[in-house]
């Protein structure tokens, strides 16, 4: 409730909340039951405190992203049997743990400047996750070689492409190169997420459902288990959805803020100036 709701809000209506749960619930339904109850008002308060914002949205996000992940590794624990893969993890919590201080800190706009760029790397990054789902699902999902198939790759040009659009534009909007460094960023982790949760679902799909396009096939030197063909598609999948969230959507919108956005200005410059 202190990372979704005002401070001051949070305060009172926990307090409220967990004087409820000691008189009254607990003494009566006991201690699973009460902390079930406890879990749905939380969850209720959150909710009724209207449409998801930026902040909501990416922290929901990368709880999703952790769960995902957790899940994953108990149920195929060798994923971090390598010698390299707790490293990774290492990282990839580090990461995690960026983005949601990022979320909670400098999601709040101060100034006319900090709303315009929240809201169109919001909307920018929406619109690049979703033309990235549609690529790697028609890529995936559907027979290789039809038409949806080659659709899904021209989509991928055309998300990649996207990725540059929104630091460039508020760098051009604003003539300031950390307005389009902002904006990028955003845009790029917002699609990141939505991303990495696809691709994560895909994953799981083409390790349980047989034929699907997007399967990794197993070597034909090495008979496989169902087990094993199942973690190769997870791992394959989880590898691709973090490079997207870490590097892949972040990184090129950062670019697209910072090269592209300075060649915008300056060729804006030098036009007005003429």
């Amino acid at each position: 409730m202190r990372v979704f709701l005002k401070p001051d809000e949070a305060e009172t209506e926990s307090g409220d909340l967990l004087e409820a749960y000691r008189d009254s619930i607990h003494p009566l339904r006991g201690r699973w039951r009460a902390d079930l109850w406890f879990v749905r008002q939380v969850a209720g308060y959150i909710l009724r405190t209207g449409a998801v914002n930026l902040r909501n949205g990416v922290l929901a996000g990368l709880t999703l992203c952790v769960l995902t992940t957790a899940f994953s590794v108990l149920r195929y624990p060798s994923l971090l049997a390598g010698p390299q893969e707790p490293k990774f993890l290492v990282w990839i919590v580090v990461g995690v743990l960026l983005y949601g201080c990022v979320a909670v800190r400098w999601t709040h706009p101060a100034t006319p400047e900090d709303t315009l760029i929240l809201r169109l790397g919001t909307r920018w990054g929406i619109a690049i996750g979703a033309v990235w789902i549609a690529s790697l699902t028609s890529a995936n999902l559907v027979i290789p070689h039809a038409f949806w198939a080659g659709i899904g790759f021209l989509l991928a040009f055309v998300a990649f492409a996207l990725q540059f659009v929104p630091g460039a534009h508020l760098a051009i909007k604003t003539g300031k190169l950390r307005s389009g460094l902002r904006a990028g960023f955003w845009s790029g982790l917002i699609s990141g997420l939505m991303v990495f949760l696809a691709l994560a679902a895909i994953g799981y799909l083409c390790a349980f459902v047989p034929g699907l396009p997007g399967a990794e096939i197993p070597s034909a030197n090495h008979a496989y288990t169902a087990a094993e063909f199942e973690r190769l598609n997870v791992t394959d999948a989880l590898g691709g959805a973090f490079a997207f969230l870490f590097a892949g959507c972040p990184v090129f919108g950062v670019i697209g803020g910072t090269v592209v956005g300075w060649a915008g200005i300056r060729l804006e410059r030098t036009g007005h100036s003429h």
